[in-house]
């Protein structure tokens, strides 16, 4: 059998015991999987790639949302309840709030 570093897919993102499938928009874990809304994978890859690192509310709604300008004041909070509620499953994987900054991604090892 190849390790899976040697085959690797670069549409999948390993989030701890989650696999997300970024063509998709799925998170799978274990036999349960949850189909993320655009906005939902935009924002979590956006975490992802600044894993460990306060990403702040302001460059969030500037990369997720843009210039729709069709969000108010708590959409971010309300769309990172959503994820925190679909990545409970493994307590390894967290999204912080950072005080009047913004959000991390931490994955603990």
């Amino acid at each position: 059998r190849k390790r899976d570093s040697e085959n690797p897919n670069s549409d999948l993102i390993a989030l701890g015991e989650f696999q997300l499938d970024k063509i998709k928009s799925e998170l799978v874990f274990q036999d349960k999987s949850w189909e993320l809304t655009s906005k939902e994978a935009d924002l979590l890859l956006l975490l992802y790639g600044n894993m460990n690192n306060i990403v702040e509310r302001e460059n969030i709604l500037k990369k997720v949302w843009g210039d729709e300008g069709d969000y108010v004041g708590r959409t971010v909070d309300v769309f990172i309840s959503k994820l925190r509620k679909k990545l409970e499953s493994d307590p390894n994987v967290r999204i912080v709030n950072a005080r009047g900054v913004g959000y991390k991604l931490i994955i603990a090892s």
